[in-house]
């Protein structure tokens, strides 16, 4: 039976080859090496008598059975880890944990409010919380490192591996610094803005695909664009040293409108790029901390809907 011919030394480097670029790096990470490791794979190869990997140049290429290996191995090793995490948080007085991965549009208003809650009726679980791109994040979670992932989706999800469940869809705002001279009208058209300078989103991401649709309706991109980021904290800081434009995700252009870090523009809203969702794999149920912070974001979404968060708390 593959249980009994598998060590768990070859799962952990299974599952560090499912993340690694070469074997070499995939060892360096399990702390064998490049010989240890070789002969650990071909020992698994040998007992299960099929082929796991091939050469290709300097680089090992994994045949069909070799990359069922990696996906399970690397679900097994997540595994493991989180029942290192459940037992180190019950060895504290907690009574579970759960790991999630965050992307950066959900950071400053959804999940402060979902883990908010979860403090509230939960306050005896332990969550681990890492920022990320979606792409990225999805990889971990395939790969046991996350429980839950939390997101815009940059383009629809055919993985079937995957549960998806849609929180909600927050509309696009122009935002600006707070002295910036726009700011002072009352009267503003699409065409002002588009006279104005930007910082465009990042190109291919969904956001900047929403707005370049806008200019093409207007038939004139904006004038001047000298900066492309996606990053929150740089954006804010730089509308605040210079006079520039930028679109924003509505909660969080109303969360640092705030504090006074930018102004909205009074234009109509834009649709949003895409809906954020909650992620988990299918196949492999939640664990009891993990189906409650899900539970969290169901109902933190529910007050963000109804507008009735309590932006102080």
């Amino acid at each position: 039976m593959l249980r009994r011919r598998v060590r768990l030394r070859q799962l952990e480097l299974l599952a560090a080859l499912a993340r690694a670029p070469t074997l070499s790096a995939a060892a360096r990470a399990v702390n064998l090496s490049q010989p240890a490791a070789s002969k650990l794979l071909n020992r698994l190869a040998a007992d299960l008598g099929v082929a796991l990997f091939e050469r290709a140049g300097r680089t090992l290429r994994p045949t069909a059975a070799g990359q069922a290996l990696l996906r399970r191995a690397a679900a097994l090793i997540g595994d493991l880890d989180r029942a290192q995490d459940e037992l180190g948080a019950i060895g504290e007085g907690l009574v579970g944990s759960a790991r999630l991965g965050a992307g950066v549009g959900s950071c400053y208003v959804l999940v402060p409010h979902a883990l908010v809650d979860l403090l509230d009726g939960a306050p005896d679980i332990s969550v681990t919380v890492r920022e990320g791109t979606i792409g990225e994040l999805l990889g971990g979670l395939r790969a046991g490192h996350f429980d839950l992932v939390v997101g815009r989706l940059d383009t629809p999800l055919t993985d079937r591996t995957l549960a998806v469940e849609e929180l909600y869809d927050p509309p696009m705002q122009v935002v600006c610094g707070p002295r910036h001279p726009l700011v002072r009208r009352r009267d503003l058209r699409w065409g002002d803005v588009a006279d104005a300078e930007w910082v465009l989103p990042e190109d291919g991401t969904p956001m900047r695909r929403g707005l370049d649709a806008l200019f093409r309706r207007l038939h004139r991109p904006p004038r001047r664009a000298l900066i492309e980021s996606s990053s929150v904290q740089t954006n804010v800081a730089l509308l605040s040293q210079r006079d520039l434009l930028w679109v924003l995700s509505a909660d969080i252009a109303d969360y640092f409108a705030r504090f006074g870090a930018l102004r909205v523009l009074p234009l109509p809203r834009l649709q949003g790029p895409s809906p954020l969702v909650l992620a988990y794999l299918r196949d492999r149920s939640l664990s009891p901390a993990a189906a409650r912070l899900r539970d969290s974001f169901k109902r933190a979404t529910a007050e963000i809907l109804s507008g009735s968060i309590n932006h102080q708390k």
